[in-house]
């Protein structure tokens, strides 16, 4: 007992997640991860809470699902048209839910390279990141980010020497590939090359991968959430193109547009709510657009939602000083505004929209609520936004934590193990002793209880049989002879024998049930045929089925409790039943006691039985021995059955 104690006590303190912060005193190594980590979620929190989730129908890129590995590497290249300057390549995972509270990426690559030419075929290449020996953990959503400084290059090559497995095939996704160069995503709208792609539109499509709709949502600061939404403008019966266009101050020449959707989140939660279906984005040199140039428009075909991700328009080095938007339709019909969170204007590689002069053709339903500088404000729905390589330098941030927390909580158990086990052996002798003692004070009150309890029941039995077994069996004697006399009450002397015989059978039945040595020869068989007997001395009873061979070491206690289930269901039938067959069978099947009690009586309902029908007792004794009870009752009669494991 003392041995089982002390694994007890050793696995309670060992336990996996057993962290109190007192065992710190036994391990200055689990004080200094404890710290850590602290240390680390601190840092995460100052970075804040990212927006994760798709908000649109596009999840990028997928090789189609094999039953195999492929023999081959496949790989996915891209073309930026003409050699570029590359600062960063980042890999964004897919993910395949929407808004979903927790993300995990999809199907990224298990092993892969990623490199760079100005080959198309790359007979000569430069590599960027080799990833070909182990597996790739890819734990969370945050991209993989690839900093090649000083590179120029045309051509980029993702090669996937090992896919994922997805419910047991091979495959591999990508949401994004962004190419960096400063804070222009260069990538954009570049040619895509995929052999084995799945081409599942709107889904998996290879203009996807460069499309800039991602589930990482906008490059925003979270902490700062404006008041307002965006900037509205409405068609009114002068206006039938309303728009919104902003000032930058002077000429200048542009690099690209970022146009950013608004999110509904007052009284909705709607990614890229009223965003145009059909719109144009012009540039002019003067205010009143007389000199307008189209940079953008879309008059055939409607523009899919964006979602929370932001519409980028290269401008390719065009001079101009104003950037208007204009819509050609509404997103859906019935509508007759169209809204924008932040117009951002780039030059140079900088921001140059910040704080510009905003116009509009108006919104009378909203205005003055709603001010024009909402439109250059840096805000838009979710928050703040952040120049590219700040917020990817966050999330490269957030990655380097989660890597550095998948080591320290990896490391917490064995420093949990050590520093538990000195404790075990620093209190356990202690609290050994201490159980010990406790145990044999509690053996010692069971024995002693146990004794009194046999005393009781040896003495209640003595005084049962000696006294009034005695009286009974005098008083079937002096019934069976005055019986004999023939004086007119023979058959009044004749009941008071039977039931003074009925009688000393119910009394040996109390003697076995607790446990008199008078009585200890006679098993449960025997008891229940005698009860039997004597309960149903008016009905046709038949034992369909009755065992010998009850194992010696099935407890009298179990033993006991079977035969009250079985004398409570048999004075139901004498009491309720109204019928004139019983049917018995006491057998052992599979290692369990079975008992079936079948009457030819006139049923009941058991949801509307009442209380004195004495079910539940029937239903306790079962559980108290961990068995089985069911009942069947109709008007042809009622079913009970009991079964009851032999070993426990």
């Amino acid at each position: 007992m003392k041995a089982c104690r002390f694994h007890l006590l050793s696995w309670l303190l060992l336990a996996p997640g057993v962290e109190a912060a007192w065992l710190d005193v036994f391990s200055s190594e689990l004080q200094a991860a404890r710290a850590e980590l602290s240390r680390i979620e601190k840092q995460r929190e100052a970075l804040g809470e990212p927006m994760i989730g798709n908000t649109v129908a596009e999840f990028g890129i997928q090789h189609r699902m094999l039953e195999e590995p492929p023999p081959e590497s496949p790989f996915v290249q891209m073309d930026l048209g003409a050699s570029r300057s590359l600062d960063t390549v980042v890999l964004i995972p897919a993910v395949v839910d929407f808004q979903g509270v927790t993300q995990s990426p999809y199907a990224f690559p298990l092993r892969f390279r990623l490199d760079a030419s100005d080959d198309p075929e790359f007979a000569t290449f430069t590599p960027l990141l080799v990833c070909t020996d182990v597996d790739h953990v890819q734990p969370s959503v945050a991209p993989v980010m690839v900093h090649v400084p000083e590179t120029r290059a045309r051509y980029l090559r993702l090669t996937v020497t090992k896919l994922a497995q997805v419910e047991g095939r091979w495959t591999f996704a990508l949401a994004e590939m962004m190419v960096m160069d400063g804070n222009l995503n260069i990538a954009l709208g570049a040619k895509v090359e995929h052999q084995g792609g799945t081409g599942l539109p709107p889904r998996w499509l290879l203009a996807n991968l460069t499309d800039g709709r991602t589930p990482l949502g906008p490059p925003i600061d979270r902490s700062s959430v404006p008041d307002f939404d965006a900037l509205f403008a409405s068609m009114h019966p002068d206006q039938p193109n309303p728009w919104m266009s902003v000032d930058l101050g002077r000429e200048m020449l542009l690099d690209e547009v970022r146009l950013h959707p608004l999110h509904a989140r007052q009284g909705a939660d709607v990614p890229g709510f009223s965003f145009p279906a059909r719109f144009r984005v012009e540039l002019s040199k003067n205010s009143d657009f007389s000199d307008a140039v189209t940079i953008f428009q879309n008059p055939d075909s409607d523009f899919p939602n964006p979602g929370n991700n932001p519409v980028t328009i290269p401008v390719n080095q065009a001079s101009a000083r104003q950037v208007r938007v204009v819509m050609l339709a509404p997103q859906r019909a019935g509508h007759s505004s169209f809204a924008l969170s932040e117009l951002e204007v780039f030059a140079g590689g900088e921001k140059v929209s910040r704080g510009a002069r905003v116009m509009s053709s108006g919104d009378p339903a909203r205005n003055p609520s709603r001010p024009l500088s909402l439109l250059a404000d840096d805000h838009t729905s979710y928050g703040r936004l952040m120049d590219l390589p700040v917020w990817l330098r966050q999330w490269e941030e957030r990655r380097r934590l989660e890597e550095q927390t998948a080591v320290l909580t990896t490391k917490m158990p064995s420093l949990l193990a050590m520093a538990q086990v000195r404790v075990v052996w620093t209190l356990g002798f202690v609290l050994i002793s201490a159980i010990g003692a406790i145990g044999l004070l509690f053996w010692r009150s069971q024995q002693r209880a146990l004794r009194a309890q046999e005393q009781f029941r040896a003495r209640l039995a003595r005084d049962m049989h000696d006294e009034i077994g005695s009286n009974l069996a005098g008083i079937a004697v002096i019934s069976e002879t005055s019986a004999l006399q023939g004086d007119g009450q023979a058959e009044d002397w004749r009941e008071i024998q039977r039931i003074a015989h009925e009688t000393t059978d119910a009394m040996r039945e109390v003697l076995w049930l607790v446990g008199a040595r008078q009585e200890s020869g006679i098993d449960l068989m025997e008891h229940l045929q005698r009860v039997a007997k004597r309960l149903l001395p008016n009905h046709e009873v038949k034992w369909k089925a009755l065992t010998t061979e009850l194992p010696p070491a099935w407890p009298v206690e179990s033993r006991r409790h079977v035969f009250l289930f079985f004398k409570e269901a048999l004075t139901n039938i004498l009491r309720h039943a109204k019928a004139t067959q019983v049917e018995l069978s006491a057998q052992i099947t599979d290692s369990s006691f079975e008992l079936i009690i079948q009457d030819n009586g006139r049923g009941f309902d058991p949801a509307k039985i009442s209380v004195g029908m004495g079910l539940n007792s029937l239903r306790e004794r079962a559980q108290q021995l961990g068995g089985v009870f069911s009942l069947a009752s109709s008007a042809q009669g009622t079913t009970l059955l009991l079964r009851v494991p032999l070993v426990s």
